[in-house]
């Protein structure tokens, strides 16, 4: 660790490995390691930088640790968000789970709408939803209580008004007799013998990623006390693994047989959402 010129410390980086993704993620990290822009850090390639950050950051990237946790901030929405290794890194899926939810909001044209977003997170789901629509009431819930740490660092740093608080799905909800207009999720939904990624294996929480019954666990939790949590023309919004439709299908049959549903693909024409309506 030492005094450089900023091109020797990226260029003795670049060596290690000459993907493109790689290369991205070298100049990303050193613009935050140095508080420089892009257009800086090409700029200023002559100047002299401690480079003791940047070596960390490096370092933790090569032992395959998400960017996004090496630097604790990931972006969502128009929003930084805080993470740590108690809660997923948001990602573009999640980002249309928003979307979709705003729009169907708008549609059925709900004044003061009250949304909840069971296993919350880092809260990047119901903060955005508290921010972009004004006078909702939104409340989120998580399991564990780490999480809900970090949602709520979340709620204070991005000025939002959520109401966290912990319950193993809707448990705690129906307890309180709270009632909602719509619910929102992006739950667990990996089947243990499922593959994964090395680095989401060894850095994401497994409590966050993994459900029994081949991935359908968690959404038959939420499913058993959602009729009880929904108001009269209430909707619910899913991410979901395009290999659980079946599985879904069944599930709603038996439990929710008078709601209307339907599947929807993203923006990579993969099916990624479930929509429920009472």
């Amino acid at each position: 660790m030492a005094n450089r010129l900023v091109k020797d410390i990226l260029l003795e980086a670049l060596k290690i490995n000459s993907d493109e993704a790689y290369k991205q993620d070298i100049y990303y990290l050193a613009q935050k390691a140095f508080s420089l822009s892009l257009e800086e850090l090409i700029l200023k390639e002559n100047e002299i930088v401690d480079d003791a950050i940047f070596i960390q950051y490096l370092k933790r990237y090569l032992d395959k640790e998400p960017l996004y946790y090496i630097l604790g901030k990931a972006p969502f929405y128009k929003r930084e968000f805080t993470v740590n290794n108690n809660v997923l890194i948001p990602r573009n899926e999640t980002e249309e789970l928003v979307y979709l939810t705003l729009n169907k909001i708008k549609e059925k044209k709900i004044i003061n709408p009250r949304i909840i977003d069971v296993g919350s997170g880092s809260g990047c789901i119901s903060i955005t939803l508290d921010k972009e629509i004004k006078d909702s009431f939104v409340t989120g819930v998580d399991i564990s209580l780490e999480a809900l740490k970090v949602a709520k660092t979340n709620n204070e740093e991005l000025k939002a008004n959520v109401n966290f608080y912990q319950s193993d799905c809707l448990k705690n909800v129906v307890k309180n007799k709270e009632k909602y207009d719509v619910l929102v999720s992006n739950p667990p939904y990996i089947d243990k013998e499922q593959f994964v990624e090395e680095s989401v294996l060894k850095y994401e929480p497994h409590l966050a990623l993994f459900a029994e019954n081949k991935g359908l666990a968690i959404y038959e939790k939420i499913f058993l006390d959602l009729d009880l949590v929904l108001n009269e023309n209430g909707f619910a919004f899913f991410e979901i693994s395009p290999d659980l439709k079946d599985g879904l299908i069944k599930l709603i049959n038996k439990i929710l047989p008078t709601y209307k549903y339907d599947f929807i693909f993203d923006i990579n024409n993969f099916l990624r959402f479930l929509y429920l309506e009472k």
